[in-house]
């Protein structure tokens, strides 16, 4: 027998995703809005393992009849959401951020949008949330992983009549992990399947609870009380201390598995409108995100504005209807043979998933800009990873047909000074190479920490034996210097620069033989105040609102950020022969060091040149690159 509809599911789906769209909007009071996904999770392990035991028991399971079940319902709105993000961001988007959607879409068909998100969260120049316009399907792939997952499961318990009890065990091993890892890899707990399986084992160990509070009205009553005040007090909780962090999760969960057990839909559950929002919130959770970040990216403020959050409301829930009514229902009980949706669902993914990743591949299609735009594009392109982030990619750069050469060696800060230093070579006819990494030391001796240690132990190993061995008679060494040298005062702050600067002196002499020259690059000028945004700083095929301007930094103040820096490797460097050191600040600014110039951002952010950027480094260090690049 098929279980009833529930009114007060849809209503506990309306509330979750009503509070996402509203911490998602930026709404005061809905800063817990999050947990509205956690939510989610419940009433699926509830539904899903509610099905599944529903029709073991009547002996007409079957796990591919399950998962064709599970993709008309989840594939048609999704495929409809990626592609109209698509097609929009093709509209409006500039070349680097389509790309970066076009890896989102190919992902997010793949259903494997949490474990992207999940390796690029500790990338050094990972995009933040709202340049992401398909960030909310990592936990639509979360979902798709489970139910995947989900059946297997139970049938392996089932065999063993164990089906609560190993449902609770997964569980409760799972809410172990996120606990214990957590202080490790935060972003791990947040977005991989193991460490939120315990909050679909809650929604399925809500079944059994309300088997036993069948019989028992007044319990029923009591238990959706108690629900609905943890549910509501956890969330004003988070809400007014960020706490949200793995296991402060089981508190709203656990609230929406009693609410789901206790059965007892109220006057309120039963409005029409607020069965309405959660019958369709799944289309609606579904277009929220790329209305949100669209509205911000094309209006810029505005979006924020009363005005601008009630437009987006409107187009959400039009959007929402639309898609509902036009897609997510007539496909879910499609009359085709089943073999002719496995094949139409299979056909639409692969082409969608090559589509995308051609998309990406071809670096966004810069071709979809007007001459002028396209120009602007590569003026103010930041390109950082087309010369590193992958240890052993080696770049070169100058005269591509030159004898002699220029290494470069050190992270992203020395990486930039590719288009400062391209002129100067190319006009010398020579090459430069360089290998670098983002974030990573590459000094003899010192190590980078957290997820990215290996790898940059492993760019410092391959780089400095090739650099050793290299023909190349010149050598530039640049770091982000303020990530390694303490700025303050004090025995301490002395005791490290003292150890950086011998790391450095060290490095020079593994390098140094007969005819070669160095240039160390100094602290580089730091907008720190400047509320960069990437996204709008990069011209596209139609208009957008600019970013934000920033005024230029004052010389004094640059000097002064760097004056350790530049004091510490310049006492390093003075007794060493063949050693030049570059001082950023001085080069690059007059009174002022420029942020934007002529319409032109020169920053990309508080630490690194545009294409223009380094080219006015380039211009205005050329006397010094002569000097270092000038024969014996």
């Amino acid at each position: 027998m098929e279980r009833s509809h529930r009114a007060d599911i849809d209503a506990l789906r309306a509330i979750a995703v009503v509070i996402v769209v509203l911490f998602h909007l930026k709404i005061a009071g809905f800063e817990a809005g999050f947990a509205g996904v956690d939510v989610f999770f419940v009433i699926s392990g509830y539904l899903i393992t509610g099905q599944i035991l529903r029709d073991v028991g009547a002996g007409r399971f079957s796990l591919s009849e399950f998962y064709l079940r599970r993709a008309r319902r989840i594939l048609p709105a999704l495929v409809t959401t990626i592609a109209g993000t698509f097609a929009v961001g093709w509209l409006f988007l500039s070349p680097e951020a389509l790309r970066q959607l076009a890896k989102e879409a190919t992902h997010g068909l793949l259903s494997i949008s949490n474990i992207q998100y999940w390796r690029e969260a500790s990338a050094y120049f990972a995009p933040t949330a709202d340049q992401l316009p398909l960030l909310h399907l990592w936990s639509l792939s979360l979902e798709v992983q489970f139910y995947t997952l989900a059946p297997l499961l139970l049938m392996w318990a089932g065999r063993r009549g164990q089906f609560f009890r190993a449902i609770a065990t997964i569980g409760l091993l799972s809410l172990a992990a996120a606990a214990i890892w957590l202080p490790w890899d935060s972003e791990a707990v947040f977005f991989l399947t193991p460490f939120r399986v315990f909050e679909f084992a809650l929604g399925a160990l809500a079944i059994p609870l309300e088997a036993r509070l069948a019989s028992l009205p007044r319990a029923r009553t009591i238990a959706a009380a108690c629900g609905d005040i943890i549910l509501i007090g956890s969330l004003v909780i988070i809400g007014r201390y960020q706490a949200y962090a793995g296991v402060a999760a089981l508190v709203p969960c656990a609230a929406a598995a009693l609410i789901i057990a206790a059965n007892a839909p109220t006057s309120l559950v039963m409005a029409t409108p607020v069965r309405a929002i959660g019958t369709a919130s799944y289309s609606l959770y579904l277009v929220h995100w790329p209305v949100i970040f669209f509205a911000g990216f094309i209006f810029g403020d505005a979006a924020q504005t009363p005005v601008g959050l009630a437009a987006q409301l409107a187009v959400m829930a039009a959007l929402a209807a639309l898609m509902f009514v036009a897609v997510e229902q007539p496909l879910r009980r499609l009359p085709w043979p089943r073999w002719a949706q496995v094949a139409s669902f299979a056909t639409v993914l692969l082409v969608g998933a090559g589509l995308t990743n051609v998309t990406y591949r071809a670096n966004g299609v810069a071709s979809r800009l007007p001459d002028d735009q396209l120009a602007l594009f590569k003026l103010q392109g930041f390109g950082l990873n087309k010369c590193g982030s992958t240890v052993g990619r080696l770049c070169v750069f100058g005269d591509l047909q030159g004898t002699r050469g220029v290494e470069l060696l050190g992270d992203s800060y020395v990486q930039q000074y590719v288009a400062a230093l391209d002129t100067s070579l190319k006009t010398r006819g020579m090459i430069g190479h360089v290998s670098t990494m983002s974030g990573c030391p590459t000094l003899s001796g010192l190590t980078a920490e957290g997820p990215r240690a290996r790898a940059c132990a492993e760019l410092r190993d391959s780089e400095l034996p090739r650099i050793q061995q290299s023909p190349a008679d010149f050598v530039v060494i640049g770091q982000a210097w303020q990530n390694y040298l303490d700025l303050r005062e004090g025995p301490a702050a002395q005791a490290r620069n003292a150890e950086v600067a011998q790391r450095l002196v060290e490095t020079i002499r593994l390098l140094d033989r007969p005819g070669r020259h160095f240039l160390v690059i100094g602290g580089q000028v730091r907008p720190v105040n400047c509320a960069f945004d990437p996204l709008r700083m990069l011209p596209g095929p139609r208009w957008h609102a600019p970013a934000r301007p920033c005024e230029a930094v004052p010389k004094s103040e640059a000097l002064a950020a760097n004056h350790t820096i530049d004091v510490v490797l310049g006492e390093a460097i003075r007794p060493l022969a063949k050693v030049m050191l570059l001082r950023p600040s001085e080069v690059y600014c007059d009174r002022d060091c420029p942020v934007v110039e002529d319409g032109v951002w020169l920053f990309q952010d508080a630490g690194h040149f545009t294409v223009a950027g380094a080219q006015r480094m380039g211009e205005r260090a050329a006397p010094i690159f002569a000097t270092f690049l000038a024969d014996d």
